[in-house]
């Protein structure tokens, strides 16, 4: 009861500095736009939609969780640090769609990673996605280690495609997000000046593997329709066991985080942030349990529909609830 009080407490002083810190990346996010659209063809690029939303989504979640890892070791997020982290968020829009929606090589793939600078663009979209990252490689403390961790993600990338296969087994699948999710979560912290502790890059790769869980959770009904599999696809009517694996994750991830030779009260601030972000998954596994309870204890999502099963995170009711459950679990 002392820690919810507290927790409460503290969240009066974190959710101001939070939007404070929004402010400042949505002002690196506009600005990037500006320079943008400059060019008629990378215009197209970033004007729909659904693409600007997904780009306005990578670079506050990222761009928030790597203000979160600068108070964890007691330090504030430089502007270069904020640049090369929004400028990379907006490469992933792009770079996802290497693999889903281009004819690009492996091989061509990864040399564009790894060598911005020497890549002969074909198409606009790489065009974009070369400049884009250009600005990142120059903002950076440590290449070496970004190039790295960007090489792994690739892997974690290409394995991925191995989720259409409906025979994979649930621990498979399992190593196959967790990769991904880990390598995504560990290239982000390399756009950060401060170097790694010992275990810090353990705990990190558990932030990412969580973070690929809670984003599964959210695409349950696609990845379902599109026969992709997932740790959140993989259930048989019930779904509690999956809900209680993404607990589980969490509570391993505050465990590793808390293990960490930084000072307490920063580690203690930096999980009251992060469960802010984490229970987004948690408000989403309930609402599919409520919904599996008033159709009979069964989750059949074709019976239940794509419409019942959206947890909008935009809804304010749902920000309180999430701010509500960060008190009783941060």
């Amino acid at each position: 009861m002392m820690r919810q009080l507290s927790n409460f407490f503290h969240y009066l002083l974190i959710i101001p500095v939070v939007s404070f810190r929004l402010v400042r990346i949505n002002r690196v996010l506009k600005n990037l736009k500006e320079e943008v659209i400059k060019n008629p063809d990378w215009t197209s690029i970033i004007s729909p939609k659904d693409f600007d939303l997904r780009l306005t989504q990578y670079v506050q979640v990222h761009s928030l969780l790597d203000f979160s890892l600068c108070g964890l070791a007691g330090r504030k997020m430089s502007n270069d640090e904020l640049k090369a982290c929004v400028y990379f968020c907006a490469c992933l829009p792009l770079y996802d769609d290497f693999f889903d929606k281009s004819d690009l090589t492996e091989k061509e793939i990864k040399y564009l990673m790894n060598a911005p600078h020497g890549f002969e663009p074909k198409t606009s979209v790489q065009e974009l996605f070369i400049y884009l990252l250009r600005v990142v490689y120059q903002n950076l403390p440590d290449s070496d280690l970004f190039g790295r961790y960007f090489e792994q993600l690739y892997y974690g990338q290409e394995e991925s495609k191995k989720l259409i296969d409906p025979d994979l087994s649930r621990e498979e699948v399992e190593q196959i997000a967790f990769q991904k999710g880990g390598y995504s979560a560990l290239l982000f912290r390399s756009v950060l000046k401060h170097p790694l502790i010992e275990g810090e890059e353990k705990a990190l790769y558990q932030l990412g593997s969580v973070g690929q869980v809670l984003d599964d959770l959210f695409d349950l009904w696609d990845d379902l329709e599109e026969g992709i599999n997932t740790i959140v696809t993989k259930f048989n009517n019930d779904f509690t066991p999956v809900f209680n694996k993404y607990l589980h994750e969490v509570e391993k991830l505050k465990v590793s985080f808390q293990k960490l030779n930084y000072e307490q009260k920063n580690k203690d601030k930096f999980i009251r942030e992060l469960m802010l972000m984490v229970n987004g998954g948690t408000l989403c596994g309930q609402h599919y349990l409520k919904l599996q309870d008033k159709n009979g204890g069964v989750l059949d999502i074709q019976k239940i529909g794509r419409e019942a099963l959206i947890c909008d995170m935009e809804k304010r009711s749902n920000w309180l609830k999430m701010i509500k459950q960060s008190i009783l679990n941060a």
